[in-house]
């Protein structure tokens, strides 16, 4: 830098003279500057073209911060419209959760009815008694070509799926609901209640008769009682027979559907008429010793198609 001050004042110490010369005749004129005046002049200038860069950067900076305001303004309306969309969105997921959690409990009751259907079952087997249909494939949100959707498509996407889900298992709910319902309406119907809580006296199958002295095929099953014990029905069903029958004696035949009928003979009285709805416990008869009978005692059928089957196979042990 010294150097270069050196260089100026050892070859323009003295300044500069400006000569003017007119084209026509006239005399040449010449002006002296100072060299302080040259250096005042390149100040000036050098002042004036700094000035210039830093207006121009100013200006570039406040056109670039206009842009950017732009962009940040066009970025908040993109926000504000998603929100008013997303908005319902968030309502419906909100209602898709409660409406799994309402599933969840109707599930759970269907297990409770499940489990009441097989205590009354007894014996009586089903395949859905293996509870197979329970074991369901766990839904699962897709996920296929979410890295080309925006946040708000993909919850939109994942709201629908939840909701289809929610059909398909309502549906699915209560087509087991019904089924368990069919199937208890027709373990209602199944002849699986002791009619007299007591002991067999008299299998199922061939015997000596005691009164007719050779052997028969005894159609169902004694039941040790006392004279005057309370006969329960079997099962629900229709009374389709009460009065006085030949060997019989006083019999009560219910009538369950299905293909299942019940006889309890021998009766000391009839609770019962013809045409009657009964339920499964009611009392029908009270046992005695009425018809062909060596004593009091219930004689007890289960026929099935109106063919006679051994009643054990359908009585609940507990």
């Amino acid at each position: 830098m010294r150097d270069l001050e050196k260089w100026i004042r050892s070859h323009v110490k003295k300044g500069f003279t400006i000569m003017l010369v007119p084209n026509s005749t006239g005399a040449v004129r010449s002006i002296r500057i100072p060299f302080s005046l040259i250096l005042v002049i390149l100040g000036i200038v050098i002042f004036n073209i700094y000035v210039f860069i830093g207006f121009t950067t100013q200006v570039w900076q406040l056109k670039n911060i206009h842009r950017q305001i732009a962009q940040k303004n066009r970025r908040i309306s993109l926000l504000k419209r998603e929100q008013k969309e997303v908005r319902p969105t968030l309502e419906k997921t909100r209602q898709t959760l409660e409406e799994l959690n309402r599933l969840k409990k109707e599930r759970e009751r269907l297990l409770a009815t499940w489990r009441a259907i097989q205590q009354k079952g007894g014996r009586i087997k089903t395949p859905v008694s293996r509870g197979s249909f329970i074991r369901t494939k766990p839904y699962e949100i897709s996920k296929e070509s979410f890295s080309e959707q925006s946040t708000l498509t993909q919850l939109q996407v994942s709201a629908d799926q939840l909701a289809s889900y929610i059909q398909e298992e309502s549906e699915a709910q209560q087509k087991i609901l019904n089924e368990l319902l069919v199937y208890e309406r027709r373990l209602d119907h199944t002849p699986s209640l002791w009619p007299v809580r007591t002991t067999i006296t008299s299998k199922f199958g061939t015997r000596f008769h005691p009164l007719l002295n050779y052997s028969r095929k005894h159609m169902g099953i004694d039941l040790r009682a006392r004279y005057g014990t309370k006969v329960m029905a079997a099962a629900d069903g229709v009374v389709v027979s009460s009065g006085y029958q030949g060997g019989y004696g006083r019999i009560v035949v219910i009538d369950h559907g299905y293909g299942y009928q019940t006889r309890y003979a021998h009766n000391s009285r009839l609770l019962v008429q013809r045409g009657q709805k009964v339920k499964k416990g009611q009392v029908i008869s009270l046992s005695g010793s009425s018809g062909t009978s060596t004593g009091p005692h219930l004689h007890y059928e289960v026929r099935i198609n109106g063919d006679p089957v051994n009643p054990v196979s359908f009585l609940k042990n507990d």
